[in-house]
């Protein structure tokens, strides 16, 4: 029997960008592969539900995001590198 194993790929590549796969190993060990999209979401039924969800005070997004004016992009990517905010919002 193989090792078996799964691996999700998620993000975004441009078109035309190529890893390379050792396919007779990863056939032989048992191991698939499958590429993630937007967590695999419908937006028609997903956003309406995080929508219902931050009404309810049960999804607060936007203690998520950190806004910063132009001037501080550098600080930034400095917090958005050390984990203090996990989207920094840029506005100019």
């Amino acid at each position: 029997m193989g090792l078996l194993g799964h691996a999700a790929i998620v993000g975004l590549a441009k078109p035309g960008t190529e890893s390379p796969v050792d396919i007779g190993s990863s056939m032989l060990s048992g191991a698939s592969v499958t590429f993630v999209l937007e967590g695999d979401a419908v937006p028609q039924v997903l956003i309406p539900q995080l929508i219902a969800l931050y009404e309810a005070g049960r999804f607060p997004f936007d203690g998520l995001i950190k806004h910063y004016d132009f001037e501080d992009i550098n600080q930034a990517f400095e917090d958005s590198q050390s984990g203090v905010t996990l989207k920094p919002v840029v506005t100019f």
